[in-house]
C-alpha cells in the first residue's frame, strides 16, 4: 500500500507542476505562438489568436474563462504576424518586444526608462506589467 500512496503523491506533483499556469516571462524567455500568459487568479490569458476566418495572428489579452474568445486588447492591430512565428520578448532593458521569426520587429512598446532585473507579467487586472 506504501508503494501505491508514494506513486500517487508523485504523479500529483508531477501533474500539477505541469498544469500551473504561468503569468510571467523574463528576457532569458520568450513566448511563442500556441503559449499563453494566464494571470494568477486565472481570469486572463495573453497570447496569439486569429479573429474569426482570418489567418493574420494578434497578440492579445482575452478573458480566460469564458467559452466565446472576448478580446479586451491587441498589440499588433496594425501588423498582423501572417504565420505562426510570432514571438513575444522582454529585453534585459525592459522593452517588451513582438517579432516575427525572432527578426523582424512588428510592435514593441516606447519605453526610454531602464528597467533592473524586468519581468513581463499579465496582472489579474489584465495589465502588462515588467
Amino acid at each position: 500500500m506504501g508503494f501505491y500512496f508514494y506513486s500517487a503523491c508523485c504523479l500529483f506533483i508531477i501533474f500539477s507542476k505541469a498544469t500551473t499556469a504561468i503569468d510571467t516571462i523574463s528576457p532569458s524567455e520568450s513566448l511563442s505562438d500556441g503559449r499563453t500568459l494566464i494571470s494568477s487568479d486565472g481570469s486572463f490569458a495573453l497570447g496569439f489568436f486569429s479573429p474569426g476566418t482570418s489567418k493574420n495572428r494578434y497578440l492579445g489579452i482575452w478573458y480566460n474563462n469564458i467559452p466565446i474568445q472576448n478580446v479586451v486588447w491587441v498589440a499588433n492591430r496594425v501588423n498582423p504576424v501572417n504565420d505562426s512565428t510570432g514571438l513575444l520578448k522582454i529585453e534585459t532593458s525592459g522593452k517588451i518586444v513582438l517579432r516575427v521569426q525572432n527578426t523582424t520587429a512588428v510592435w514593441s512598446t516606447n519605453t526610454t526608462a531602464s528597467v533592473q532585473n524586468p519581468v513581463l507579467q499579465l496582472l489579474d487586472s489584465r495589465n502588462l506589467c515588467c
